[in-house]
């Protein structure tokens, strides 16, 4: 999804966003943004694949997730 359609979504009061400083230059009637300061907020990103897949990509994405996190439970 494009960021003018995020904003616009916003804009119309379908909902909110976190999103880029970049975007900032959108101006939209009624759209506000506000800054997360840094360590403010943290957020946690899950993966989910079909069991059994066979894909080649999936294990080669779980490895180098596995190489990335180490935070990982």
């Amino acid at each position: 999804m494009e960021w003018q359609t995020v904003c616009a979504l916003v804009e119309t009061g379908l909902g909110v966003s976190l999103a880029p400083e970049s975007i900032r230059r959108i101006r939209l009637k009624g759209v506000a943004f506000r800054r997360i300061e840094p360590n403010a907020a943290r957020t946690r990103v899950a993966v989910a694949w079909r069991k059994n897949d066979s894909n080649p990509l999936v294990p080669r994405l779980l490895a180098a997730l596995d190489q990335e996190s180490p935070d990982r439970p």
